[in-house]
């Protein structure tokens, strides 16, 4: 019983800890009844409101929504759920805490703990490594904003690649079973880019692997755990099957599918996914890199408080602008880096970085190669449109890189990396310092601290000094400022700087003379470890709390009620729910409010229809000629214009939106996808519909469908919206026509005419299409997700499968530590 205790007894303590210091960062939740308040969950509020509504209601689920961007898939908003085993395995690696805040840290902590134990660090340094990756700044920046998702897959990389580790070391059931585990939970949480990144991890480590097992001949071993280790993963994807592939497919026409149209603009190679332009937006730049160093390298934030000592302030009040000038230095635009908009650096810690560094000096073995290797990678993809000439291929021939936005996130393989090095370094020390050598010159070691203490101290050192003059300090967005102004931000940038240099040359110097001190003196390696992860831990805290703090907390209520506008109450007085609602502001596509109310043409989402986003690019975007036409066509009742600063928005009612279906009377065909959507600009949509050829065999009698003299007895209209994916209507006509009905067009839906299936026609570039013969029928339309149906059952079937193997492991590794 001792031994058992003495054991688990540290693996205990550890996460006691983590629980605890997860609970005292986010204490406002704790002791405030507050909670984390994150701007993209708020952008999402609209994500799927009709479908968790009608789930609600019902206890149904739809294949199709109509809250956001004229009707889309559910894929990405409130899809039917499929039984998945990890989706409830997954709590034992959070143990039910809170995943939005308290518990999204707290299994950083406690991933990172586990790889670090599964590679061979004791606990107390196993504690050290995971504070130094679960407060590096990148991490709680991404949880401030609340890309949860990405935090989660984040948080399962690490304790992942422990396993993978262990397998290729022979210690197979462990390996095994931790493998299983957190890829099936990383697949789950379902982040395929942050996932990419990791895959790219795995590569890179099987690389070096064999490379290390040809010159150790151990290649059967190497093939042996690879083996091993293809079987874990498509055992662990296999219950996540039913989104995976209906996502896929429906990936294939969303932005990150591929353009439907042409480039006839001389511009960028034609890519198989997003544009590249697009992509590359979010692009880190060289010396930016920098930040993982010196936090507020570049300028910390878009918009960050700088406070009353600084320069943008004093310059303000001198000038008489006393209650602007702290609303000004509250939210002062002191990010001058090359990506749109930024939350925060990628910070990793002035120590992390200097002793990564020195373990480039001593650290031996495969796992040297594999983890400098992908930091190196790390950087390169991080650069992005930076560096074109490697990012540029690898975009359009490293398969699926295409489909990913935002190369920055890269860094997240630096974080992982960066830490594991530094461990690395200080476990290589603790553990060989003075073997065969004396204890007063400290051995081999200390040519390796000195090198590597000059090149990080020496890097801030220098732009402590002469940091200020060493770069411009502006941005393009500084033109928006007058000159006096601008000169006090720009000192204020330059502040930043030369005072962040200063603390990590701090940081970097006491931790330095730490390690002199144990390599020269004869003290014990746990105080070396213990105070170095103290000033690790200071580190970090201190500069996350700049970006996650008090002001990042609101009250519970205030988080979760979302208020309707003088605009939206006066909308909502229409009882009739079935039109739609245009909010004609600048930010109208990365805004999902008026989605929470309305049926709305705009709406927040990475993946939508490349089709809608088309008619967007050509006919909706603000500054540009707004085509009314389309409008129409969209059943746009309402629009809501923005009035001057300080008024409330005026709404606008369109009497010429044409419904939910009409009659047209004539076919304009054209040759191409091109052609189709240039001749939206000019047509009447309530007369004319504007089909590719590519749809003719579908309608071979089209002819018939086009007439002279309008039918004024012809009648279509909506019958009955049983939910977002079935809906019902009546048509009475004494000729057959071409009916079009202003709802988004997409392979899952199946029309009906008295019961009878009927081919779907798309018409206008994006909407249904329907030939209507005479007399009086019944339509119905259905959406119905057939793959994903299949794919559930795959998971059902996949996950029993799972459940047995993981009981099965877990059930023989019991045994054998009973054995023993």
């Amino acid at each position: 019983m001792n031994e058992l205790l003495k054991k688990y007894l540290p693996h205990i303590l550890a996460i006691i800890l983590f629980a605890g210091l997860s609970a005292t960062f986010f204490y406002p939740v704790i002791t405030e009844d507050k909670t984390l308040f994150q701007s993209d969950l708020e952008n999402m509020v609209g994500w799927g409101k009709d479908l968790k509504d009608y789930h609600e209601q019902t206890g149904d689920y739809a294949f199709w929504s109509n809250s956001m961007f004229s009707g889309m898939p559910a894929n990405y908003t409130f899809m039917p759920s499929t039984f998945n085993i990890f989706e409830h395995l997954r709590h034992l690696f959070n143990f039910y805490l809170p995943l939005s805040h308290i518990g999204m840290l707290f299994i950083y902590l406690l991933g990172f703990y586990i790889f670090l134990i599964s590679i061979g660090c004791k606990p107390l340094l196993s504690i050290v490594g995971a504070l130094a990756y679960a407060f590096t700044t990148y991490n709680l920046v991404s949880l401030e904003v609340g890309h949860l998702n990405k935090c989660l897959v984040m948080a399962t990389m690490a304790p992942l690649i422990g396993g993978i580790i262990l397998t290729y070391r022979k210690k197979f059931l462990w390996g095994t079973i931790i493998t299983l585990y957190f890829t099936g939970i990383n697949i789950y949480y379902n982040h395929p880019q942050i996932s990419y990144y990791l895959l790219l991890m795995i590569i890179i480590l099987a690389i070096v692997y064999l490379v290390y097992a040809i010159k150790e001949k151990t290649i059967p071993d190497y093939f042996k755990s690879s083996a091993i280790l293809l079987v874990i993963a498509l055992i662990a994807a296999a219950p996540s099957l039913g989104k995976l592939i209906s996502n896929a497919d429906y990936a294939k026409d969303t932005m990150r599918g591929g353009s439907v149209l042409q480039k006839n603009d001389g511009g960028n190679k034609e890519s198989s996914g997003l544009d590249i332009d697009y992509a590359f937006q979010w692009s880190y730049g060289k010396m930016e890199t920098m930040t993982l160093l010196i936090p507020n390298f570049y300028g910390a934030k878009t918009s960050y408080n700088i406070g009353a000592d600084s320069e943008s302030y004093k310059f303000l009040q001198k000038a008489g602008y006393g209650n602007q000038a702290v609303q000004f230095s509250k939210y002062a635009p002191m990010y001058w880096g090359d990506q749109p908009m930024t939350s925060g650096p990628s910070y990793a810690g002035a120590i992390v970085c200097f002793l990564f560094v020195l373990g480039l000096f001593v650290v031996k073995g495969p796992e040297k190669w594999w983890l400098l290797a992908a930091t190196i990678l790390s950087f390169v993809l991080a650069w992005g449109r930076n560096l074109e000439l490697i990012n540029n291929l690898l975009f359009y021939y490293l398969p699926l890189y295409s489909k990913f936005r935002t190369p920055a996130m890269a860094l997240t393989i630096a974080e992982v990396t960066m830490v594991a090095m530094a461990i690395l370094a200080l476990k290589e020390i603790g553990e060989n310092w003075g073997n065969g050598e004396s204890r007063g010159n400290g051995g081999k070691y200390m040519k390796s601290l000195y090198i590597s203490a000059g090149i990080t101290g020496g890097l801030c050192l220098i732009y402590a000094l002469i940091g200020g003059s060493m770069m411009s300090f502006s941005s393009l967005s500084d033109a928006n400022y007058p000159p006096e102004l601008l000169d006090a931000i720009i000192k204020d940038r330059k502040n930043m700087l030369t005072s962040d240099a200063w603390r990590s040359l701090f940081f970097i110097a006491l931790s330095t003379g730490i390690l002199w001190y144990y390599l020269k003196k004869s003290i014990k390696i746990t105080y070396l470890i213990a105070t170095i992860g103290v000033l690790i831990f200071i580190d970090l805290w201190m500069v996350d709390r700049r970006f996650l703090n008090e002001d990042s907390f609101v009250a519970k209520q205030k988080s979760s009620v979302v208020k309707p506008t003088e605009a939206d109450l006066q909308i909502l007085q229409d009882k009739d729910p079935n039109y739609r609602v245009f909010n004609y502001a600048p930010n109208w596509t990365q805004e999902s409010n008026t989605s929470y109310f309305h049926k709305s043409i705009g709406g927040y989402s990475p993946v939508k229809l490349q089709r809608y986003q088309d008619i967007i690019d050509h006919h909706l975007l603000s500054g540009s000629s707004l085509n009314v036409n389309v409008l129409n066509m969209l059943n746009t009742r309402y629009i809501i214009f923005q009035s001057q600063q300080g008024q409330p928005p005026q709404v606008s009612f369109n009497a010429e939106a044409l419904g939910n279906a009409w009659f047209v009377n004539e076919i304009k065909w054209v040759n191409s996808p091109d052609e189709e959507i240039a001749a939206l600009k000019d047509f009447d949509p309530s007369q004319v519909a504007v089909i590719d050829t590519e749809w003719k065999t579908i309608i071979p009698n089209w002819q018939k469908l086009q007439h002279e003299n309008d039918d004024s007895t012809a009648n279509i209209r909506l019958k009955d919206y049983v939910n977002p994916g079935n809906i019902i209507y009546e048509s009475s006509s004494i000729q057959p026509h071409l009916a079009v009905f202003s709802e988004v067009h997409y392979k899952t839906w199946r029309a009906y005419i008295d019961g009878n299936e009927v081919p779907v026609i798309r018409v206008n570039y994006i909407l249904r299409g329907l030939e209507i013969p005479a007399g009086s029928h019944t339509i119905e339309f259905k959406c119905i997700d057939n793959i994903y149906l299949r794919g559930a059952k795959m998971s059902l079937i996949a996950s029993i499968i799972t459940g047995i193997i993981l009981l099965s492991l877990l059930g023989y590794a019991g045994w054998r530590a009973f054995k023993k």
